[in-house]
């Protein structure tokens, strides 16, 4: 069983901020940009706030490891003053880059060491910006501007959402060509691997993320949304489950009978698989599933959450994943 803390991490970052903002609606909206600035309005612990910066951020503090990677990946590390909450080791690419980032805590840092860093503008899960870490009004009250990646509030969110949080970026820090080069980068690299899809059988999966007598699953959104680009169906989706990440039951895993089953590894690092072998080997122990078309096949997928869940990985997890399944 996973331990209270990682599991944590699932339900206070990822689902309770989907949850949120699945009936609160979109947590950022680009308004204008140009001659007078950018401006985006944003809810945040609640209230509606209006934000405009007409030169782009020199002290930049990421409150999240998905949004320091986003920067890190526009080349935006000396505009970074600070980050916080790694949660995983980080995106090899981005290493260097990284490290030339101050980290303000492991988690969250006290609002007196976030200012001590005079930032400017801030971004990260909307937890961050609650009761739970800093409340977004105590840093607008020291004309902190806070941006939220829209792919981390929609549930409907696609790998489009992800790419317009990119190009969000790249407004506010005035680097609009190398945030397009970027996408386009993207882009570029995943559609060979979506046409070959096409001409292949889909791939039904089971989304195994941990247990407490039921399994902890994805039903809908972004991780959902990515996959199917490549062929990839997860088959929580046919549920009437009207979730991103919850539980689930193995009776319903069981009538879906999966062919795959991916599962998200919280090892320490990306060559340890200690976690990834334990969940293989409860899954294989567990008598409910011994039919099931994956266990039988043994067909078991490890991921990082960081690459099923927004952020700059999506797409090379995407690549290696299909890869994997198609050799299996």
């Amino acid at each position: 069983m996973l331990q209270l803390s990682r599991r944590m991490k699932i339900f206070g970052v990822v689902a309770s901020t989907l949850a949120l903002f699945s009936l609160a609606g979109c947590g950022t909206d680009t308004k204008q940009s140009g001659a007078d600035g950018v401006t985006w309005t944003a809810e945040l612990d609640g209230k509606d706030y209006t934000f405009t910066m007409k030169e782009a951020p020199k002290r930049a503090v990421s409150m999240s490891q998905a949004t320091a990677e986003m920067m890190l990946a526009l080349g935006l590390e000396d505009r970074m003053v600070g980050t916080a909450f790694k949660e995983e080791p980080i995106y090899e690419p981005l290493q260097n880059a990284y490290d030339k980032v101050p980290v303000l805590a492991e988690k969250w840092p006290s609002y007196e060491t976030f200012m001590a860093a005079k930032p400017d503008f801030t971004t990260g899960w909307a937890d961050s910006f609650t009761k739970r870490a800093i409340p977004a009004a105590q840093l607008v009250s020291q004309d902190v501007n806070i941006f939220i990646p829209a792919s981390m509030t929609k549930r409907d969110a696609t790998l489009d959402t992800l790419f317009d949080d990119m190009l969000m970026f790249g407004k506010i820090f005035h680097i609009e060509e190398r945030a397009q080069q970027w996408v386009n980068d993207e882009k570029a690299k995943l559609q060979p691997v979506m046409d070959e899809a096409k001409g292949k059988e889909v791939k039904r999966v089971f989304i195994f993320d941990s247990e407490d007598e039921q399994p902890f699953t994805v039903f809908k959104g972004y991780t959902t949304n990515v996959l199917d680009l490549v062929g990839i169906h997860n088959v929580m989706a046919d549920t009437d489950v009207d979730r991103t990440w919850a539980k689930a039951s193995w009776e319903s895993v069981v009538d879906a009978n999966p062919d795959y089953i991916i599962i998200c590894d919280y090892g320490n690092s990306f060559r340890n698989t200690d976690d990834f072998d334990a969940k293989v080997e409860r899954l294989k122990s567990n008598p409910a599933l011994a039919n099931v078309s994956a266990v039988v096949n043994n067909r078991f997928i490890r991921v990082k959450l960081s690459e099923i869940t927004p952020g700059v990985r999506t797409v090379d997890a995407l690549t290696r994943i299909r890869a994997e399944m198609d050799a299996m």
